[in-house]
């Protein structure tokens, strides 16, 4: 068993793992109705130590109130990996919240590997994940005349789930979901049919390995069905009108046209239910727009009890804003993979469910594999893999170096092994590389 550490914040070193909080700033003392909203959210499903009217107690974090005093947070669940265990950005953000000491558990011994032998390990898989996307990118565009064809003969008569499926599962099977999911933030789309692509592969990465990762099982038979369901969420869209469905004119909320798009989950559950389909993929086409919060405008239909929107349908949800935002439409400029996680983290507890969102982030990292970075030394660079530990310091390809100099040969860094190199920001690839985004990508062959 490892041996527990007392620390304090400027003691925290990576890949420690925080036990409990021990130790908080003024504001924790007499906590305020907003500090007490801010732990709840935070430290979702854990235990807190408290004094309350003079007396200790403990309890779940949920029942905090205001008036309370926080002495300590245990029992902290795995699902908060990301306050517990240390990366390099955690102990200032930290420090800036108030937490000031922890217990804590050690870094985990390594098994003993050279350093060059590890860095041409993630050079091979940088280069075969290039590989993939080369031949994602073909795979892509006949999934999305798929998609076409599948969504427009809907519009004549409902579909064989045989014919979705084969026209579907052939394509993407030339591929990795991964690699798909990656395209669509470098590649333009439509608001229809790439959209039902990205989003499926996007769903199937992130699914499979949340699953993975919990040691939980599929609530599909097998991964293609995984796919198939997300990419039948929208399904509902064969039923409306395709000059309203491809409509550039942003409607009126009350408009005709505005309550006919707000109809195509009923529309697609109604498709799907007569197609035979199971109820959980009737389900993620029906309430991908159900928000935690019903009362809100974007959330329809209405009257649905959020309990009854099950964890694939919040997942796909998630996935759904997630691709609409960083997906490139003729009528809108597209947003970098990491803006959109961060605008979606701020709707996290109110639109979406913060747990799923979570477990979406710890797969996509918070900079997503494909996303354009400038580093810390004004380096340019794409993110090449996300590690478990340290979603703040993937590995990154430098491509371009300070002077805008492009490399003859891309450099491949691991940002957890660098003390002095950190990501600066995130870019927008259109802005920075234009209609080459996705052809300057697909060249690098890295060292």
């Amino acid at each position: 068993m490892a041996l527990m550490q007392n620390v304090t914040v400027s003691e925290l070193k990576i890949n420690m793992r925080i036990v409990e909080f021990t130790k908080f700033a003024k504001p924790y003392t007499n906590m305020e109705e907003k500090i007490c909203k801010f732990v709840q959210h935070n430290f979702r499903g854990s235990a807190a130590e408290i004094m309350r009217g003079g007396k200790k107690a403990t309890c779940p974090v949920a029942k905090i109130i205001p008036g309370d005093s926080l002495l300590k947070v245990i029992k902290i669940p795995d699902t908060l990996r990301k306050l517990t265990t240390v990366s390099k950005g955690l102990p200032p953000e930290l420090k800036k919240r108030g937490f000031l000491e922890f217990t804590v558990e050690p870094p985990p011994k390594k098994a003993p590997t050279s350093k060059q032998e590890q860095h041409q390990e993630n050079v091979n898989q940088a280069n075969e994940f290039i590989q993939n996307m080369k031949k994602g990118v073909a795979a892509r565009d006949k999934a999305t005349d798929a998609a076409r064809d599948v969504l427009d003969n809907a519009r004549k008569k409902p579909p064989s789930p045989e014919e979705v499926k084969e026209n579907i599962n052939a394509v993407m099977s030339e591929s990795s979901p991964e690699a798909i999911s990656a395209i669509a933030s470098l590649k333009s789309s439509d608001q229809t049919y790439a959209h039902c692509v990205d989003a499926a592969a996007i769903f199937q990465t992130a699914y499979h390995a949340i699953k993975q990762k919990k040691g939980e099982n599929s609530l599909f038979e097998n991964p293609q069905m995984a796919t198939f369901g997300a990419f039948m969420h929208d399904f509902g869209k064969a039923k409306v009108p395709k000059n309203v469905l491809e409509s550039t004119v942003r409607f009126e909320r009350e408009s005709k046209e505005m309550h006919l798009l707000q109809s195509h989950p009923v529309f697609g559950a109604e498709l799907l239910e007569g197609m035979g389909m199971a109820k959980h993929i009737i389900n993620m086409a029906h309430y991908h727009h159900v928000k935690m919060d019903p009362s809100l405008n974007s959330s329809y239909p209405q009257g649905v009890n959020y309990d009854d929107v099950l964890m694939e349908t919040r997942l796909v949800s998630i996935v759904d804003v997630y691709q609409a935002l960083i997906g490139r439409r003729s009528y809108k400029k597209s947003w970098a993979p990491a803006a959109a996680i961060r605008y979606i983290d701020a709707l996290a507890g109110a639109e979406f469910d913060p747990d799923v969102w979570d477990d979406f982030v710890s797969v996509m990292g918070i900079y997503p594999k494909g996303s354009l970075v400038e580093l810390s030394d004004e380096s340019m660079a794409f993110v090449m893999n996300v590690p478990d530990d340290d979603l703040e310091s993937p590995q990154v390809a430098v491509f371009r170096d300070a002077d805008g100099n492009d490399l003859e040969r891309p450099i491949l860094i691991d940002l957890q092994e660098e003390d002095e190199l950190e990501i600066e920001q995130d870019l927008d690839h259109y802005e920075v590389l234009g209609e080459e985004a996705m052809e300057i990508f697909l060249r690098l062959e890295i060292s």
